[in-house]
């Protein structure tokens, strides 16, 4: 799609590394110090040889309300993540639609957003109708680690309900992951189909869940490929983190860089590939449709 229609996605892809830049930026601001502090705090409460109860209820209490920030600080990262990212998202696969369509009058961004203005009304409502699924989401999440956490704290005494909490975490984790990738496709049907069918909002989750119906295995894959392909690059994070504590600027500055623009290519890929995806799905349905039309008209002669 990209080689199609290049001065559009070069807009693009601008736009996502300037997205991601800032995510980064304040991930390392926001977020981080606050990992570390509560990382202290553990460290603390685990080796230290403290003088009695009163001491280790203190520290307990100064180790909880740090854990708390942090959850608050994650909550609030998450979720402006997830709003600003479905509004890019929404441009990318307008852009991505449009010249998987074979409309050959729009090659710039402002031509993109002249074309969506007819199209914006169910895009927009989409996204938040998208946007608070996944903030519920990342609220059952966050309500599972907090469980987790209170159950760590008190493990001697709850063996077997950290265990169960444990898996209350790793189920809402995979339907967080789930949910995104439906999220996702629901915009595309958005986008796609909003002008000619008005399906948006909640009409179209539903057709998402219509294309993906017997279609799981499918998707799973292709959540763990985009997994696994943001995973492979996520080293050269972790170097430039490296090096911007071993004072080396100029190294943590160009490797932080280069991650931003690998992140951006795969998130403009999978983005491709959700376009790709979506219309093999549509594909596929409208034959099952068609099989299944002349199943019964067979039966009624």
């Amino acid at each position: 799609l990209p080689g199609r229609n290049r001065r559009l996605f070069v807009a693009i892809f601008t736009i996502l590394v300037a997205w991601i830049s800032l995510l980064l930026v304040a991930n390392e601001l926001g977020v981080e110090p606050i990992k570390l502090e509560v990382g202290r705090d553990m460290d603390t409460l685990m080796s230290t040889d403290l003088g009695g109860p009163d001491d280790y209820a203190h520290l307990l209490r100064d180790t909880q309300e740090d854990y708390l920030v942090l959850l608050l600080a994650t909550a609030a990262y998450l979720v402006s993540v997830d709003i600003t990212g479905s509004v890019i998202q929404l441009v990318s696969l307008f852009a991505a639609v449009t010249t998987y369509s074979g409309d050959g009058e729009v090659h710039t961004f402002g031509a993109l957003l002249g074309k969506a203005k007819q199209q914006l009304k169910g895009g927009v409502l989409t996204v938040a109708f998208v946007c608070v699924l996944k903030t519920a989401a990342v609220a059952l999440l966050l309500a599972s680690s907090a469980l987790v956490a209170f159950l760590a704290f008190r493990r001697y005494h709850y063996d077997g309900l950290f265990l169960a909490g444990c898996l209350v975490l790793l189920v809402a984790f995979v339907f967080y992951v789930f949910l995104s990738f439906l999220c996702s496709l629901t915009v595309v049907v958005a986008v796609d189909e909003s002008a000619a069918r008005h399906r948006h909002g909640a009409g179209a989750v539903g057709r998402a869940w219509q294309l993906v119906k017997g279609r799981q295995r499918r998707a799973m894959l292709f959540v763990s490929m985009m997994s696994v392909l943001a995973a492979v690059f996520r080293p050269v994070y972790w170097q430039a983190k490296i090096c911007a504590r071993g004072n080396m600027a100029s190294g943590a500055v160009l490797l932080g860089v280069l991650y931003t623009v690998q992140m951006a290519a795969v998130e403009l890929f999978q983005d491709c590939a959700l376009i790709a995806f979506y219309y093999e799905c549509k594909g596929r349905s409208a034959q099952e449709s068609e099989t299944e039309y002349v199943k019964l008209s067979i039966q009624d002669a």
